[in-house]
């Protein structure tokens, strides 16, 4: 169950984008999507009539999971935009308990409406290096076994203001030195560099629209590119604690949304996984919102990489086909939910 449960948060975060056939849909978004992702034209075709397609492509990483999903939505680039930056109205549902935008520079009270819960304080009292139930690095899994008296009654504040503490510092280290900074987890057996994940992601696949190696550039060098010849780009970061398994997880992520096409008509979104507590080694997910400059009609083509422990092991295969079915049916739902919203507030 839990791992099933993991299928439908990977999906959750997620939007993603159709064609008219070739009459509002550019011909490079077309052809991409039926020569890459393998969708037919009468499949295309529905999607102007209100069906919302997903697809699962196939990952060369047996820890990967990959989810498409397309779907028609009638509101201009421009309040599609206005109501993402607003982080966290545009995700909010049922699994997202707590979200939070960083300020520029971020702080410490940017984490204020984060709390950390009860067993996850238990999990940090136990935690040891290369035994650990959090994502932690061995810097801070010390921390939490040296600097916090677990034997006071105070103990669970303590603790909820190191793992603050910790994200804080994660940030500050990622926007200050980019990937190369990002945190390695020692709460396993087997070290994970955060770093070597993430330049993996970042390597264009065969299912990832509007992905340009300027666009790549970015992503790979932020935030040395964020300050020269970048003004097409727009940067920020939130935290999130979203229901998801056994226990919800807390994340870091950062979002890059980059303007393109006849008059900026174009958009896409990168949101990498900086950071996350537990399940999840490293994510990126890629929302294209595309249409021709002039009509009214857009498609949001949302492609989504997570590459999580629950695919470990030797019943990596089996969960993996149990996760499958919940995705697409995820994934539908929560395009459903995205769509009606947006285009409610948009004929508001």
């Amino acid at each position: 169950m839990r791992c099933l449960r993991v299928g439908l948060w990977l999906i959750t975060c997620s939007i993603l984008a159709a064609p008219i056939i070739g009459e509002s849909l550019p011909t490079e978004s077309f052809t991409f999507l039926t020569k890459s992702l393998g969708f037919t034209s009468a499949e295309l075709a529905t999607v102007d009539a209100g069906a919302i397609l997903v697809d699962l492509p196939k990952t060369p990483e047996i820890r990967e999971v990959a989810a498409v999903a397309i779907a028609r939505i009638d509101v201009p680039p421009d309040f599609f935009l206005e109501k993402f930056r607003d982080i966290a109205t545009f995700k909010k549902n049922k699994n997202v308990l707590q979200i939070g935008k960083f300020g520029n520079p971020p702080t410490l009270a940017d984490l204020a409406g984060l709390t950390v819960d009860p067993a996850d304080i238990e999990s940090l009292k136990q935690c040891r290096v290369k035994s650990c139930d959090f994502k932690l690095s061995a810097k801070f899994i010390e921390k939490f076994r040296t600097e916090v008296d677990w034997t006071s009654p105070s103990y669970s504040d303590r603790a909820k203001q190191l793992v603050h503490q910790m994200l804080l510092e994660q940030l500050q280290d990622y926007l200050k030195g980019g990937n190369a900074a990002l945190v390695k987890y020692d709460d396993k057996a087997s070290a994970l560099g955060l770093a070597d994940e993430m330049r993996s992601l970042l390597k264009p696949t065969p299912y990832m629209l509007g992905y340009t190696p300027r666009f790549q550039k970015h992503l790979e060098e932020f935030p040395v590119n964020a300050t020269a010849d970048a003004t097409d780009f727009e940067d920020f970061v939130y935290w999130s604690k979203e229901e998801f398994g056994m226990k919800p997880v807390i994340t870091i992520t950062h979002v890059t949304i980059h303007r393109h096409g006849p008059a900026g008509s174009n958009v896409t979104i990168a949101s990498k996984g900086i950071y996350a507590s537990h399940y999840f080694e490293s994510s990126l997910g890629l929302t294209s919102l595309v249409g021709k400059a002039g009509s009214s009609t857009r498609y949001v083509v949302y492609v989504n990489r997570s590459r999580t422990d629950a695919l470990r092991g030797m019943f990596g295969g089996m969960k993996r086909s149990l996760i499958g079915g919940r995705l697409r049916e995820g994934a539908k739902k929560n395009m459903e939910i995205m769509r009606a919203k947006l285009e409610a507030q948009y004929a508001d």
